[in-house]
């Protein structure tokens, strides 16, 4: 069984409504296709740790460590850009220090 973070799925649905998309139905979709993605994304690079975001780990309180490459990337749809999509670059729990390190 596939498990997704329902609560990150609908924060950016709102996100994505509230950008400009259409329908809320529109951008539910828009944010389901991109945790699928991801997953997807993941799975083909192998990797089974933690990962996130840059700006999703500095979230966190950790940053990555300088010079570390992407453990993998993944399209993603988002309206925001002129293009409609946005490359993503995904680091892991490996890579990363808390910020007061």
């Amino acid at each position: 069984m596939k498990k997704y973070n329902l609560s990150s799925i609908m924060k950016a649905a709102w996100g994505f409504f509230r950008n400009g998309v259409a329908s809320f139905s529109v951008a539910l979709r828009m944010a389901w296709a991109n945790a699928k993605t991801h997953k997807a994304a993941k799975d083909v690079a192998g990797i089974s740790e933690e990962t996130h975001t840059w700006y999703g780990w500095k979230q966190l309180g950790y940053e990555v460590i300088h010079e570390s490459k992407a453990l993998y990337q993944a399209v993603l749809a988002d309206p925001a850009t002129k293009s409609g999509t946005r490359k993503t670059s995904y680091f892991g729990l490996s890579q990363v220090q808390p910020i007061n390190a």
